[in-house]
């Protein structure tokens, strides 16, 4: 056996254990999950009728399909702007900061970022709790009259779980947006600040358009995270009060797989569709080459 051979095979044993994991742990149950759309699902009898469409078509007769639709829709589009924007800010403020005090900085930005989901709504439930939370006691000791019920409300309860979420995960974004910032060359700065360019400029026109990747990969990021929120939000709310954060995932773990696996099956695959095609979209028509 040559050299060559043996490099090949050797490649091929170290690969083989993820391609392993990602077969039975990722591509199985979606190929599994597929198929079940198509059928009637019995799991305790373990059975499976192929049934056609019904799945799809019942799904669609559901008033509360829809009403999930819309809650998820309003939450990706209060979460994603807003936190897109907020970690463009924050990774061009931290840019600007050298040496260790730099270093501090970015630290103690990302420590919410290794808070875990189910935590974070834990603590979030407690900080929004409107007789002992410490918000609500804040706004007290301000004068405050009548302070919000945040998360047991139903007009307050949605933009509470988008605070949660920024809160998690902006972090991240952060970290993405500010290592493409750092790799900005700084002479196009120094340039153009000796053409007179000012700082407002600067970002637009040199920042912006040369971290397009990277912000083009926290938007499909931040916006597939957005749509299939879950852990977060049924921690801190279930869903309630009156369905006004139940979002799609939430409706789809809590009421559909309990009451029928075919048809959540079909709700799991028009997701992966969507998230799909928005990925898709991103990436095709606001993705730019860029070169410095």
């Amino acid at each position: 056996m040559n050299m060559k051979k043996k490099y090949a095979l050797a490649g091929a044993a170290f690969v083989l254990p993820s391609f392993l994991y990602y077969l039975f742990v990722f591509l199985y149950p979606l190929v599994l999950c597929f198929f079940n759309s198509f059928s009637k699902v019995n799991l305790l009898m373990g059975t499976s009728d192929f049934i056609g469409m019904v799945n799809y078509t019942n799904l669609f007769q559901r008033t509360d399909f829809f009403q999930s639709i819309r809650v998820t829709v309003l939450y990706v589009v209060l979460t994603v702007p807003v936190l897109i924007t907020v970690a463009l800010w924050v990774a061009n403020t931290l840019s600007r900061f050298t040496g260790r005090f730099s270093s501090l900085l970015t630290t103690l930005v990302f420590l919410p970022f290794m808070v875990s989901m189910v935590s974070a709504g834990m603590v979030w439930d407690w900080l929004f709790d409107p007789n002992l939370g410490l918000i609500n006691n804040i706004l007290k000791f301000f004068h405050v009259v009548n302070p919000p019920s945040w998360l047991r409300a139903t007009n307050t309860a949605l933009i509470s779980t988008v605070i949660i979420t920024l809160w998690i995960r902006s972090p991240f974004s952060i970290m993405i947006l500010l290592g493409g910032i750092k790799n900005v060359p700084g002479e196009l700065y120094e340039a153009a600040e000796l053409d007179g360019v000012n700082a407002f400029q600067r970002f637009f026109r040199i920042t912006l358009p040369l971290i397009n990747p990277q912000l083009v990969m926290v938007l499909t990021l931040e916006t597939i995270f957005a749509f299939k929120a879950f852990d977060q939000i049924y921690v801190a709310t279930g869903g309630g009060p009156a369905g006004s954060t139940k979002t799609i995932m939430i409706y789809l773990i809590k009421d559909l797989f309990n009451q029928n696996y075919g048809m959540a099956s079909a709700l799991t695959v028009l997701i992966l569709v969507v998230l799909f095609c928005i990925s898709l979209f991103q990436q095709l028509v606001l993705r730019k080459k860029v070169e410095f």
